[in-house]
C-alpha cells in the first residue's frame, strides 16, 4: 500500500488513478498528433502555432445595426451582446448569408438581452479586408455587406 498524508490507497485505488492519468495523457498526445482544433482544448491550437504571412490580408466579420433614428451602430460578436460568440456567428456565415432572416434571430437575441438598448430596424453581417505588405497595412480597408435583415 502506498501511504499519502495518513490515507492509505490500495493497489486498485492507485491502479485506476494511474489509468485516468495515462488516459488523460494519451487524449492530449493524440490531439498534438491529429492536429486538429475540433478536439479543444486537447487539440494542438494550431491557429496561434504559426506566424501570419507578411503579405496578405487581414480578414474580420462584424456585425453593424441601424437604430430606428437612423443611427448606424456596432453590434458586438459576443454571447453578452447577442448570444452567441464570435466563432459561432463566423461558422454560420454561410448560412446567414444564403437565409439573411437568420440576423433577425440575433437581433431578437440582442433586444431580450439588452432590452434598454435602441431598437434594430436592419442588421447586417459585414467583411472587412485590410492587405498587408511587408506586415504593414496598404491601402483602404475593403468593407462588403454579407447579408442584410431588415425589420417588418
Amino acid at each position: 500500500m502506498i501511504q499519502r498524508e495518513g490515507t492509505d490507497l490500495s493497489a486498485p485505488q492507485v491502479g485506476w488513478r494511474a489509468g485516468v492519468l495515462g488516459l488523460g495523457v494519451l487524449v492530449l498526445l493524440a490531439g498534438q498528433v491529429a492536429d486538429t482544433n475540433d478536439w479543444f482544448p486537447l487539440g494542438s491550437l494550431s491557429q496561434y502555432a504559426t506566424p501570419r504571412a507578411a503579405d496578405g490580408s487581414v480578414v474580420s466579420t462584424s456585425l453593424e445595426g441601424t437604430t430606428l433614428d437612423g443611427r448606424v451602430v456596432p453590434v458586438p460578436l459576443s454571447p453578452a451582446s447577442i448570444g452567441m460568440s464570435r466563432a459561432e456567428v463566423e461558422a454560420q456565415g454561410q448560412r446567414i448569408i444564403a437565409e439573411p432572416g437568420l440576423l433577425g434571430v440575433l437581433a431578437r437575441s440582442r433586444a431580450r438581452l439588452h432590452p434598454d438598448a435602441p431598437a434594430l430596424s436592419e442588421l447586417r453581417l459585414v467583411r472587412s479586408e485590410q492587405r498587408l505588405r511587408d506586415a504593414r497595412l496598404v491601402g483602404p480597408t475593403e468593407v462588403r455587406v454579407l447579408a442584410t435583415w431588415t425589420a417588418r
